[in-house]
């Protein structure tokens, strides 16, 4: 992942994989025979990171307005605690080249689902008008996400993201919180 998040998707390689872990470079073909299971190893590793948080976080039954706040707060600390992930999520976002791009649409879908679950049972608690287009609203979360990772990479008073953050949920429930 080190590499990956400090060389990009298209650069990292066998050898320098096997540099940093401190292995022979046979060793690494040996569990990743080509590239493209290499790049699949490491997108499917920050896939099931990013969306394990989600799950877990989504699966609670409190108001939505806490758990898309505890979701955003979340990914914005995951920044702090594994940048090399969210480096590496970032290069994927923006890597739109025919063998990666489809995944990553994917996990976009799947993220997107999670949140939208989440904004729909608020609505259906609070009796709100379902006018509103809720799979937009999750993706300005999952949109977002790219703006939250660069406040962290700048090192952005907390108070200001938090700030951010709140606008978000709210702008993400319609003000209806």
């Amino acid at each position: 992942m080190r590499v990956f998040a400090r060389r990009g998707l298209g650069a990292a390689r066998h050898a320098e994989i096997a540099r940093e872990a401190g292995v022979s470079v046979p060793a690494v073909f040996f569990y990743f025979p080509n590239r493209e299971e290499l790049v699949t190893a490491v997108l499917d590793e920050v896939d099931r990171f990013l969306m394990d948080m989600a799950e877990r976080i989504h699966a609670s039954d409190r108001p939505a307005p806490e758990i898309l706040l505890e979701h955003a707060r979340a990914f914005a600390a995951s920044v702090d605690t594994h940048p090399d992930y969210a480096r590496v999520w970032l290069d994927w976002s923006t890597a739109i080249r025919e063998e990666i791009w489809p995944k990553y649409l994917d996990f976009q879908e799947r993220m997107v689902a999670i949140i939208a679950e989440t904004i729909r049972r608020w609505q259906n608690e609070r009796g709100i008008a379902n006018d509103v287009d809720i799979e937009d609203d999750a993706r300005l979360m999952v949109g977002s996400a790219h703006m939250v990772a660069q406040m962290k990479f700048t090192r952005v008073p907390p108070e200001k993201l938090d700030h951010f953050l709140r606008t978000l949920v709210g702008a993400a429930l319609g003000d209806r919180i």
